[in-house]
């Protein structure tokens, strides 16, 4: 998968595969949209799916509001290592459990908008070099692994559990 070289190739991905995702949704009857997944996988259904990327939105909105206040944020989370990603994402996972899809849906357009808006905002520098004094590498892993790399996993899912709509 292609790697955003600079920031618009960041934006128009992210942007490009976010529509791509809408969609699919939008082409799923409500009955598609939630039914239950065959699957032994962590997410059983779309709204897991969504709900997974708004609460990685979350994290990346906190992460940058720390970064520019002048402050290190906890990777991934308070309490979490990158090590205990399958037990952050479990509990994202159970969060999902109290939302209805079109709640979720909600959720996961606007934390878009809000990424994307945050993004248009940092200087080039700030994705692509080591810009923040807490860090010494790139903050583009943290952004594309929420954005548009996080997107073309979901995609990949939607394809596998629907009628491999494509990702263009």
């Amino acid at each position: 998968m292609d790697k955003p070289m600079n920031k618009k190739e960041l934006l128009d991905m992210s942007d490009t595969r976010y529509l791509n995702i809408m969609t699919i949704i939008s082409e799923l009857s409500a009955k598609e949209r939630v039914k239950e997944w065959k699957t032994k996988e962590r997410d059983k259904n779309l709204r897991d799916l969504i709900y997974h990327l708004y609460a990685w939105h979350q994290l990346l909105l906190r992460w940058l509001k720390i970064l520019g206040e002048g402050g290190k944020p906890a990777l991934p989370k308070e309490g979490y290592t990158w090590d205990d990603l399958d037990a952050l994402n479990h509990e994202i996972w159970l969060e999902a459990q109290q939302h209805p899809f079109m709640d979720t849906l909600e959720r996961f357009e606007m934390s878009h908008q809000s990424c994307m808006a945050m993004i248009k905002e940092l200087p080039e520098e700030a994705i692509f070099k080591p810009y923040y004094v807490q860090f010494s590498h790139p903050i583009l892993s943290l952004v594309d692994g929420c954005m548009a790399d996080h997107y073309h996993w979901a995609l990949t899912k939607m394809n596998e559990h629907y009628t491999q709509k494509s990702e263009s």
